[in-house]
């Protein structure tokens, strides 16, 4: 994994315990995967059942380091294991609450949550918030299509907690991500639209994420004090979210069971 974040804040870019047979349950942050690009002590993330708790410590972080938590536990859906999915077939729409708290903070951080195809961030979509010294300063949208940044727009003044919102549309491709700054809200106060960007995606099927990321492109990358950025409620509005392995995964894996099935009741002449 390159990054998490997405083009906004310098390309501010973007498991779940699941198997065969059972429903994908993803507001269980327990079972969602840690990813960092890359590792940083000051950096850190924890997760009981109702939330996840990403933190930057007293100290600098070089611009461009992230941790988060995505739904997979792979680089994308195809190579996972475990972890929960939204197939490319089906629209979707997703939110996620969140706070951010701090003291005595120094430099620039960024917050954001997507969908795409890899957790590098390589075809993805977004809506972050830039926090500046302690202060929330703006949301914004930002995307990317085979690595290239896409044109990233301020969608609203920033807040301390409230309601980041992706969605897709299976028709025409379109991601729209949006923000709230009332929690647990049903639907976004301003939004962006991408219209058919994931059709100049691989065509892969999608996953999820959230970041928290040291930023020096619109200020001072992150230099001490402390900050925590909380993420609760995830909820699946429309859509299905699907349990790791993909079908077709799981009929390779079935397949390969039934084989060595055959060839040991062979090796015992049954």
């Amino acid at each position: 994994m390159r990054r998490i974040g997405y083009a906004l804040i310098g390309a501010m870019g973007l498991g779940l315990w699941a198997s065969a047979g059972l429903a994908a349950t993803p507001g269980d942050f327990t079972i969602w995967t840690q990813v960092q690009d890359p590792a940083n002590a000051l950096m850190t993330g924890s997760t009981i059942a109702t939330q996840a708790a990403l933190n930057a410590g007293n100290g600098a972080v070089p611009a461009g380091t992230d941790i988060g938590y995505q739904t997979v536990n792979g680089t994308g859906v195809a190579d996972s294991t475990q972890g929960f999915y939204f197939a490319k077939l089906q629209s979707v729409s997703l939110a996620v609450d969140f706070a951010v708290s701090g003291s005595n903070q120094q430099g620039t951080l960024g917050i954001g949550f997507g969908i795409g195809e890899d957790s590098g961030g390589m075809n993805s979509a977004g809506v972050a918030m830039v926090i500046q010294n302690g202060s929330p300063l703006a949301y914004g949208a930002a995307a990317r299509v085979n690595d290239v940044n896409q044109p990233a727009s301020i969608l609203a003044l920033g807040s301390s907690s409230g309601t980041l919102f992706v969605s897709y549309d299976a028709s025409t491709g379109n991601v729209t991500v949006g923000e709230s700054t009332t929690t647990g809200a049903s639907s976004p106060a301003a939004s962006a639209t991408y219209s058919g960007i994931e059709q100049q995606w691989a065509g892969d099927d999608l996953l999820a994420s959230f970041f928290l990321r040291s930023d020096g492109t619109l200020g001072t990358p992150w230099q001490g004090g402390t900050e925590q950025a909380v993420f609760s409620n995830f909820r699946v509005l429309s859509g299905t979210a699907e349990a790791v392995p993909e079908p077709g995964s799981l009929a390779f894996l079935l397949g390969g069971i039934a084989l060595f099935a055959r060839r040991r009741r062979a090796s015992k002449g049954l």
